[in-house]
């Protein structure tokens, strides 16, 4: 019999496949994102993510009242402008519409383009804090981590085709994930834009971030979750200045 070296290094433990580590961010996040740390892949989560968002795209899209969110918008304008046209609020409608719809069908791609930018902010911000690691592994790891929200938009898609039409403008609490369902975006939009970023699937995913960039950045996990969440609050700060301009243009 030969005997084992004990001053060689444990073999590697063999790379689980991207299935597994799809089931594996819900499971066993610590281990799969220590596997992709290990052998990061993009490929596949990549592709997954963009068939399930157009499959739930295409199905949603016809559930989607439009006129409700125009009629919305003339009432908006009219209130500020009492004197535009009917002609000119119904060019802007059409416009409007013409423009969500194109968004709606480009959205899975913006999402993917969305997962680039974070994956790039969140990287660049660990290496800045001496942490380790290249791009690949951390785009690896921004698209598993955001698999819950795949899992969101199956359910909001189920929700709507259940509900038969839905305006456009409630999209935000379809899935009564978040407290923003308890104000009215129209009457209180600085608070409901800081209720909606504290939704469960949006949790879930900064905690997948944080296990995930610890893993392939070697920094501890409480330096990581003061990276992450820091760089989430500021985004926050950005997204309620934003409710809070529009808030003010329309009470001008």
């Amino acid at each position: 019999m030969t005997a084992i070296d004990p001053t060689l290094p444990a073999p590697a433990p063999a790379a689980k496949n991207s299935f597994q580590r799809i089931a594996g961010v819900f499971f066993a996040p610590a281990e799969t994102f220590a596997d992709i740390a290990r052998k990061p892949d993009i490929l596949i989560p990549l592709i997954v993510i963009l068939v399930i968002g157009y499959v739930t795209t295409f199905m949603v899209m016809p559930h989607l009242d439009w006129d409700a969110m125009i009629t919305t918008q003339a009432e908006m304008v009219k209130k500020q402008n009492p004197n535009v046209s009917d002609a000119d609020l119904a060019q802007m409608g059409r416009f409007t519409k013409a423009i969500a719809q194109v968004m709606g069908y480009i959205g899975p791609l913006l999402v993917l383009i969305g997962y680039l930018i974070i994956a790039l902010v969140v990287w660049g911000a660990c290496r800045l804090m001496g942490g380790q690691g290249d791009f690949k592994q951390a785009f690896s790891a921004t698209l598993y981590a955001h698999f819950p929200r795949v899992i969101l938009g199956i359910i909001a898609s189920v929700v709507i085709m259940a509900r038969g039409m839905v305006d456009p403008q409630t999209m935000a609490t379809v899935v009564k994930s978040s407290p923003a369902f308890l104000v009215d975006m129209k009457e209180q939009p600085v608070l409901f834009t800081v209720l909606a970023s504290f939704e469960i699937f949006q949790i879930w995913t900064i905690i997948l971030l944080i296990i995930g960039f610890a893993a392939l950045t070697k920094l501890s996990k409480a330096k990581t979750a003061a990276i992450i969440v820091t760089l989430w609050l500021v985004a926050l700060v950005v997204k309620v200045g934003f409710a809070a301009l529009g808030a003010a243009r329309m009470k001008a």
